[in-house]
């Protein structure tokens, strides 16, 4: 006994062809290809928009003022260049805060990222040869250097004597900081 469905399948096998032929005119296979964009003639490149909102666009819900009206989308050439940079990531470990990755800090994780950090930079200063970089450097606040500055004394000496107290005004700002939150820190156990 067959099987019924494997006798239409072998009969419609038998139907259809093995091969086909294919075939394209002369005409077809002689013609030039067309291309996009005309090879000869080029068009000047014009300047892609920065902005994602054409000028004259209400920007609707950016009102600050009461009883305002909202603002309009200038011309991209009116905006400041540096409008256009102020979102951009920078995803490269220079970048990254000065303050993350503290040597004395309470998280082991950030002890190691100094440790780590440091490493790095004393290789990078004995590949340059520079010695004396490596040298222990003292905080600002721990030394026990008079401050430049005289009363009688050029405008330029006494503008370096303002930022010499400004830098260590906020030295021990920052460490004074650090001690408050590590004394709340313990308090808090």
């Amino acid at each position: 006994m067959f099987c019924t469905r494997c006798i239409r399948t072998s009969a419609i096998r038998q139907k259809l062809p093995l091969i086909r032929h294919f075939h394209a005119s002369t005409i077809i296979r002689s013609a030039e290809p067309k291309l996009s964009s005309p090879v000869g003639d080029t068009v000047p490149d014009s300047p892609t928009p920065r902005s994602i909102c054409p000028e004259g666009t209400v920007l609707s819900g950016l009102n600050y003022t009461k009883g305002g009206q909202d603002p309009v989308a200038k011309k991209d050439e009116e905006y400041p260049e540096w409008l256009w940079s102020c979102l951009d990531v920078m995803k490269k470990a220079d970048a990254a805060d000065e303050n993350a990755g503290d040597e004395f800090s309470k998280s082991k994780k950030q002890r190691k990222i100094a440790a780590k950090r440091q490493k790095a930079l004393e290789a990078k200063l004995l590949a340059e040869g520079n010695l004396e970089a490596l040298a222990p450097k003292i905080p600002i606040q721990h030394q026990s250097i008079n401050l430049p500055g005289e009363e009688g004394g050029s405008v330029l000496d006494n503008i370096a004597a303002a930022e010499k107290r400004e830098e260590l005004k906020k030295a021990m700002r920052k460490e004074r900081k650090a001690k408050i939150k590590e004394a709340n820190y313990l308090k808090s156990m």
